[in-house]
């Protein structure tokens, strides 16, 4: 007797789908990695970036506790010097035009006082700021940064649409490092609170940072230079005692000293004034929407950051299904 069986049924297995890529938000991945790339470049941010970097490091020697000091000291004794000068004047009957010099400095020696501590107090009141912004370090490496990541979101996002499959995940996790050095480096290099410290220091140097400062500070400089040098020549002759002689000899020999002082503070405004402008004009990029642009940068980057983790985020490639 012979058994017969049944033919069994086949078995049907479900195919795997092949993998679908999400080409939005790969799509934005690249466009954002492309703007950060470009920005930076086509808005000179290199340039201004490196001017405030050389701006901070042109100051540097002038905004210490010692450097502010010394020129209040400069500053007592160019006061006192103008007062022995007066006194000398007055005792000795010296006679109007027989020291120019002198004379010129006795008429302007007021001026001179209020513009010279003018000038270092608005220093010195913006030396807590400064120190906050030189804090930071780096400003001039910013625009690297911002491009680096650019750069790196671009290619993966390049990878993402047209790139082998295999390497999708090795994109993906570039452009979570990218994105996520935008969105530390500000916390880690105290950006925000040297970007607001930035914005103060440029609006309380902008009285001192101008062309017209400088040659002022450049004249008064001169009137001491002839008003000191007939001091050790030609007044030696008149004849001074007491406090007068003492405040006078001192000023003599403290001038060297003081005279570089004024010539090293003064030359370092005037060699800044190009990088002034170019922070200032950094801080204006963003000014037709409100805001100060350097306080806006930490934010900004934070901003690219999130958002080049959310393209990553929803950039996960999925399964279509299929009926078996």
């Amino acid at each position: 007797m012979t058994l017969v069986l049944p033919v069994a049924p086949p078995v049907v297995r479900a195919v795997a789908a092949p993998a679908h890529r999400r080409r939005l938000p790969a799509l934005a991945m690249l466009v954002l990695g492309a703007l950060l790339a470009v920005v930076p470049v086509a808005g000179g941010l290199f340039a201004r970036a490196a001017s405030g970097q050389q701006l901070v490091d042109g100051f540097a020697p002038h905004l210490t506790a010692d450097a502010l000091d010394r020129y209040d000291a400069d500053l007592g004794t160019l006061r006192r010097g103008a007062a022995a000068i007066d006194e000398v004047y007055r005792q000795r009957q010296v006679p109007a035009g027989r020291f120019r010099g002198l004379d010129e400095y006795r008429a302007t020696a007021p001026a001179i006082d209020a513009r010279g501590t003018d000038l270092l107090g608005r220093v010195r009141a913006a030396a807590p700021d400064y120190r906050q912004v030189a804090g930071v370090g780096g400003f001039d490496r910013i625009p690297f940064l911002v491009v680096v990541a650019g750069l790196s979101m671009a290619y993966a996002g390049t990878t993402l649409l047209r790139g082998p499959r295999q390497r999708a995940t090795g994109a993906r996790l570039l452009a979570l490092a990218a994105s996520a050095a935008l969105i530390g480096y500000p916390f880690v290099s105290g950006l925000p609170d040297g970007s607001r410290a930035g914005e103060r220091l440029q609006h309380a140097l902008a009285p001192v940072m101008t062309e017209a400062t400088v040659r002022q500070q450049q004249e008064d400089f001169v009137v001491l230079v002839h008003a000191v040098g007939e001091l050790d020549t030609a007044f030696r002759a008149v004849s001074r005692t007491g406090r007068a002689e003492r405040d006078l000899a001192a000023l003599v020999r403290a001038w060297p000293a003081v005279s570089s002082d004024l010539a090293g503070l003064v030359g370092a405004i005037n060699d800044s004034l190009a990088d002034y402008r170019a922070l200032r004009d950094l801080d204006d990029l963003t000014r037709p929407v409100g805001i100060s642009g350097l306080v806006a940068m930490p934010w900004l980057l934070v901003g690219a950051g999130v958002l080049g983790s959310l393209t990553v985020a929803a950039s996960g490639s999925r399964r279509r299904k299929e009926s078996p």
